[in-house]
């Protein structure tokens, strides 16, 4: 799981720049109709499907995030505001009315699922709150688990002139395929620390093998794999994996 404290969420997307908006776009629209976003984090992806005319519903597990998604959606025009939909929800056990033309999991997110029989019941769940046609979307950074850790450090400058600095330590579990993550935020203004928060989470590491089996059992077929948020086909070998898939049988 994922300890996405009150002020974490404050540089959550700081650090986190992607280009996957136009794809996440594309895919919703060529579906057709509703589209979910599980893991909705800050409502990076969902304001811009709601943008482009797509009704959209986001669940995520965290209160402090869906308070930075909501403060997000309240800045954006009425029209944007009627098409999203945000309230808490796990991917292993949600339950809405609705049914979705798309449901989407990104930014790598699904891998906070850690334990293997939690990620089947997700699928199956997800599978349920299909429409008749429906897809779906959801990426993946894929590795070999390896008994490792280690630091890494990160900078940003914000445009008041204060840099934020990210600091984590990782130590991996090969033999459960998991790897924590321990983070720390500190904003810098003039040399000193005015504001520190930490986040820690724990990820599942998966191999693109294990990903075709699971959707395999679930009762799912792939009906396209890149390599990118572009169209590449994947190759083996890549470290990023972009599934389109939907329920084997239908349409």
């Amino acid at each position: 799981m994922t300890n996405y404290l009150e002020g974490a969420k404050k540089f959550y997307d700081l650090f986190g720049e992607k280009d996957d908006v136009e794809f996440y776009v594309a895919q919703a629209k060529e579906s057709g109709g509703g589209a979910l976003e599980l893991g909705v984090g800050t409502a990076r992806l969902a304001i811009r499907l709601a943008q482009a005319g797509v009704e959209t519903w986001g669940i995520d597990t965290s209160r402090h995030m869906l308070n930075a998604a909501e403060a997000n959606v309240s800045r954006e025009s009425p029209e944007t505001k009627a098409r999203l939909h945000l309230s808490l929800g796990n991917a292993v056990d949600f339950s809405l009315p609705q049914r979705f033309n798309m449901v989407y999991f990104p930014s790598c997110s699904c891998d906070h699922i850690l334990d293997p029989g939690d990620q089947r019941a997700a699928l199956l769940n997800i599978r349920r709150h299909l429409a008749p046609g429906g897809c779906y979307v959801f990426d993946l950074y894929l590795g070999e688990p390896k008994a490792d850790g280690g630091w890494f450090v990160q900078t940003k400058t914000l445009e008041n002139g204060s840099t934020v600095v990210r600091s984590g330590y990782h130590v991996t579990r090969p033999e459960r395929r998991l790897m924590s993550l321990d983070m720390w935020y500190e904003r810098v203004v003039d040399g000193r620390v005015v504001e520190r928060f930490y986040e820690g989470s724990e990820v599942y590491v998966h191999d693109a093998k294990g990903v075709r089996r699971l959707l395999d059992e679930a009762g799912y077929e792939i009906v396209e794999e890149y390599g990118d948020h572009h169209g590449k086909p994947y190759e083996e070998g890549d470290s990023l994996i972009v599934f389109v898939t939907r329920p084997a049988g239908r349409p």
